[in-house]
């Protein structure tokens, strides 16, 4: 009988989680079992084609899908890929996400030949061993790490004897956040290579009704004409399906060109009262975002670093930060600047008017640091 083992850990000390599978996928006894349980995916007599075209490299990607689906401003997001080890011997295939800083992971599975892996929660050094004994015994196993404290990578590494089909399956949520008027979804597009069946699907459903969805040009100029947008007045669908040939930079690139993030826009129709609440098993959300209140006046420091180690790109992209920053301000808003390296100096000893003349002066004097000497950055917030 086959005998199969999965942990999935969490890792405190050194801030990320594993998991780990252990299978006897190895066993030739039940290798004709395992494919009769294994549904494969049906290919196209063109994708096919495609497929037959990759299938030189050791390790095969037969797919690569990822589906949103957002309500409410809540958003449910899941990744799927489909791999084959296609080299004649045991080796190990990776499976690598980036997820937002902001979304939890609530589930994560592995089917190797078959067989379903679902993870569990164990103890760091009992499923480090475990992974080390079942891959010193050609077993199938897999080891999932992940940052937890921003949740920012979730990677995977499943060992597999030649022959096998592996699908990944990741799923996680986040809510969303309205930024410069609008609720921003991203996508990290990695797939690794090209890939025959190529998918992105992001499902929109407001009842209060949408306002607008755009999608920027985050991924290149190579995909803007790919980017198909349906919406009504409360759904939108967002659908990003280049084939082959559209992953490819050049007619002979052998390399898909799709490494990057997949930013989906959008904002709901807003009524002139109190914002929107939703209740739901003894909890509520109220979104507010008016958007016909004025500016609160401000009264604001800026503390400078200029020391010799801002010099460069550092001290180029801080100048031109405040000089956004200072566009911004207002007559109504009061502000000075202090600047810091082994002394400290001030534009201002009080606070004045954001009037045209004094923002224009201010330009001018961060315009004209030269940034040197060391960081005394305690005497400056003092001052400040």
């Amino acid at each position: 009988m086959k005998r199969v083992l999965l942990l999935l850990l969490l890792l405190h000390q050194s801030c990320c989680f594993e998991f780990v599978i252990d299978g006897r996928c190895e066993d030739e006894t039940f290798q004709d079992q395992d494919q009769q349980r294994h549904k494969r995916a049906i290919l196209t007599s063109e994708e096919q084609e495609d497929f037959e075209a990759i299938r030189g490299d050791d390790i095969t990607v037969k797919s690569y899908r990822v589906e949103s689906r957002i309500t409410s401003r809540f958003a449910h997001t899941t990744v799927r890929s489909s791999v084959v080890n296609s080299g004649p011997s045991a080796q190990s295939i990776g499976f690598n996400v980036q997820i937002p800083k902001r979304a939890f992971i609530t589930n994560f599975t592995m089917n190797v030949n078959g067989i379903t892996f679902v993870g569990s929660v164990k103890e760091k050094t009992v499923a480090r061993n475990l992974y080390t004994q079942a891959r010193a015994r050609g077993k199938a196993a897999g080891i999932v790490r992940a940052n937890s404290q921003d949740m920012e990578t979730f990677k995977t590494e499943v060992h597999v004897p030649s022959g096998s089909h592996i699908e990944f399956e990741l799923h996680y949520q986040e809510m969303m956040h309205r930024r410069l008027g609008f609720y921003e979804h991203s996508l990290y597009l990695q797939p690794g290579r090209l890939v025959p069946q190529f998918q992105v699907d992001v499902y929109i459903y407001e009842p209060k009704g949408i306002s607008t969805v755009e999608i920027p040009n985050t991924l290149g100029q190579h995909f803007s004409e790919l980017i198909k947008v349906t919406s009504t007045k409360d759904k939108a669908h967002v659908v990003f399906k280049p084939n082959l040939q559209q992953q490819k930079l050049c007619e002979n690139c052998s390399h898909s060109v799709i490494d990057g993030v997949f930013t989906v826009k959008y904002d709901v129709v807003r009524d002139a009262n109190a914002g929107e609440l939703q209740v739901s098993d003894g909890h509520f959300v109220h979104f507010f975002a008016p958007s016909n209140l004025s500016p609160l006046p401000k009264n604001i420091v800026f503390v400078i670093d200029v020391s010799g180690s801002m010099w460069g790109v550092k001290m180029k992209q801080t100048v031109e930060a405040m000089q956004a920053i200072l566009d911004d301000l207002t007559v109504d808003d009061f502000f000075s600047i202090i600047d810091f390296n082994h002394n400290v100096r001030c534009w201002s000893e009080s606070l004045v008017s954001g009037s045209s003349i004094q923002i224009q002066d201010a330009k001018n004097y961060v315009q004209n640091i030269k940034p040197n000497g060391g960081t005394n950055i305690n005497e400056a917030l003092l001052r400040a």
